[in-house]
């Protein structure tokens, strides 16, 4: 049984509140890293359900209670919205229903552990990147199962630094009902005992997702739907959220909006993450027609935002000036891409070339490039994308 031993740091908390609901009614529905950003029960179809499950589960993760704690407030609340016994769930992709008690302690344990578990690997994660420099190691610390995995005990004493890619899809928990951890440690401790090497060799097995059809290779031990850091998703959860949120809000308020967090130090911080993550730049509603994009947010990735402009003093400076850029400038294909756009404008008496693309799957608009040009480059790159 998992212990959580008082509540929890921040982040854990964080990591939880930030989920939005999302009905779901097999465990596949809901799959990899966007467990990150979704909050979902499998049978769990009627959001009246969902609510109740993740105000006991921020209950009990809030406070630090035990099982016994949650599956008593849950079982309350069951009871009380009419779901205090076995019912039959309807599907809505139009697969045979199901019969479902979510009153059953062998599920409640399931959707206890699997929360509390994944919101602390999320918040353990979170703080190293933060401590990393005096703590650069993960150690990964052998399971307290009774009988856990053959796989999982041969990775017990890897010791790998924090950013690692291993961890990206070997990041405890591993599957359910994993018991496995990691432990922080310095240099000098992963020195004594040996020192870093190779991380374990192993396989990966094919996976199809039989309800979105979706292929995944997923290491071998480690659980399918189980595969993805949710700490390393963490950042760009709270973007993808922002991005969603500024598209429903319309324009005006996404200018607004985007505009407060350029001022801030977000974007310093997130040029730093190892991992990708996308940062809402501006709004640029007539290129996003032009690319057929899913809604007018350009949003910039750390990786671009870390080494696409040779000045690192002026990196923020630039970019934080693509909105006034994109609506003082004019726009044309990008010769070079088949689906892009080329910016070319001048904002406080210098010209930038902007090069903005969209994903071919989900329609995002992203800045490909950024750089300041002078009068004759820019003279020259008009007459070519004109086909003068």
């Amino acid at each position: 049984m998992l212990q959580l031993g008082g509540p929890p740091p921040k982040e854990v908390l964080d990591y939880f509140r930030s989920k939005r609901l999302r009905p779901g009614f097999s465990w596949q529905d809901v799959w990899g890293q966007e467990h990150a950003y979704a909050f979902t029960v499998a049978k769990a179809t009627e959001a009246q359900v969902l609510v109740a499950f993740r105000g006991a589960i921020d209950r009990a993760l809030s406070k630090g209670l035990p099982f016994e704690a949650f599956q008593k407030d849950i079982t309350g609340e069951l009871h009380r919205i009419g779901w205090g016994g076995p019912r039959v769930v309807e599907d809505p992709a139009g697969g045979p229903p199901a019969k479902v008690d979510f009153t059953s302690p062998r599920r409640l344990n399931t959707i206890f552990n699997a929360n509390m578990r994944a919101a602390r690997a999320a918040g353990q994660w979170e703080r190293a990147q933060r401590t990393k420099g005096m703590l650069p190691f993960f150690l990964y610390v052998e399971s307290t199962a009774k009988e856990p995995r053959h796989e999982h005990r041969q990775w017990a004493g890897t010791i790998l630094p924090v950013d690692h890619p291993w961890w990206d899809e070997h990041f405890p928990p591993n599957g359910w009902g994993c018991q496995c951890g990691v432990r922080q440690i310095t240099k000098a401790e992963a020195e004594r005992r040996g020192g870093v090497a190779e991380p374990p060799a192993g396989r990966t097995e094919t996976f199809r997702n039989r309800r979105t059809g979706e292929v995944t290779e997923v290491p071998e031990g480690v659980d399918p739907g189980w595969h993805t850091n949710p700490g390393k998703s963490r950042a760009a959860t709270l973007m993808r959220r922002t991005t969603e949120a500024l598209e429903e809000a319309g324009p005006d308020v996404a200018r607004t909006e985007i505009a407060k967090i350029w001022d801030s130090n977000t974007p310093e911080l997130l040029a730093k993450l190892p991992r990708d993550v996308h940062v809402p730049v501006a709004v640029a509603e007539e290129i996003a027609t032009a690319l057929d994009a899913r809604g007018p947010i350009l949003a910039l990735g750390n990786r671009t935002l870390g080494t696409k402009v040779a000045h690192p003093e002026r990196r923020l400076a630039d970019f934080a000036l693509i909105q006034r850029l994109i609506d003082a400038g004019r726009h044309w294909p990008d010769p070079k891409h088949k689906i892009g756009r080329v910016v070319i404008g001048e904002v406080g008496g210098v010209w930038f070339r902007l090069a903005i693309g969209a994903s071919e799957r989900e329609r995002y608009m992203y800045v490909r490039t950024l750089h300041p040009i002078d009068e004759r480059r820019r003279a020259k790159l008009e007459m070519e994308l004109e086909g003068k």
